[in-house]
């Protein structure tokens, strides 16, 4: 590292900073703790078995454009036909959910999770089986990964048998509004990873300083629960 590159120290996460709403939304697989992979930061840990291609979220923040966004550290791009580029900004605790403490991975070997979008939405989803005391940790590989793709596809043919189904179509009918026709809509309905998500270099590239400072997948000293 230049030891004349001067940047900014990034403020240390309390567990008693963490919103109560947080807290109430955590699944009971999971608790927050320090993270092992950035000790600036909390971290989500399995406490009992996740079973690969379990699904959580959707990841929550505040709608805004990239010029409005401050830290990219807490966020997503996802792509509105209508809006272009719009953030997902999770930056503020109090606009979030458990998700935002979800941690990137160092390496593609230490992913465990991966970023899925439906309908305009971030999931994330189990890439393989994760045991109590693990951190929950994410990277975006795309469809270049056989794994990936894969589980995209099936969410996109999940998707479209939902559609077809006779009550989806039932509903649809039901829901009809004249004025509709007249509305143009936000999202595209059934787009199951087509938002292109992308990503900042700053804070999810490999090859960052900032991720690999200190990395190291060693459990904090908790007793999980049996």
């Amino acid at each position: 590292m230049n030891q004349n590159t001067t940047e900014p120290v990034a403020a240390t996460e309390t567990l008693a900073e963490v919103p109560e709403h947080v807290l109430r939304g955590l699944p009971e697989e999971v608790r927050l703790f320090p993270s092992a992979v950035d000790k600036t930061r909390i971290g989500v840990w399995a406490t009992k078995p996740i079973l690969k291609g379990k699904k959580f979220g959707p990841f929550v923040g505040d709608k805004k454009k990239r010029s409005q966004v401050k830290n990219n550290v807490y966020m997503w791009e996802v792509y509105y036909p209508n809006l272009g580029w719009m953030c997902i900004d999770a930056t503020d605790p109090e606009k979030g959910n458990w998700l935002r403490y979800v941690n990137w991975a160092c390496s593609g070997e230490e992913q465990n999770l991966f970023p899925l979008e439906i309908n305009r939405a971030i999931y994330y989803k189990t890439l393989k089986p994760i045991a109590p005391g693990e951190e929950l940790l994410v990277w975006y590989n795309g469809e270049d990964n056989p794994e990936i793709a894969a589980a995209i596809e099936e969410e996109r043919a999940s998707a479209r048998s939902k559609r077809s189904s006779p009550k989806s179509r039932k509903a649809t009918a039901s829901a009809w509004r004249p004025d509709a026709l007249h509305q143009r809509p936000r999202t595209s309905p059934g787009s199951i990873g087509r938002s292109k998500l992308r990503l900042q270099p700053s804070s999810r590239d490999h090859s960052s300083k900032s991720r690999h400072s200190g990395c190291s997948l060693t459990a904090p000293e908790v007793t999980w629960n049996q």
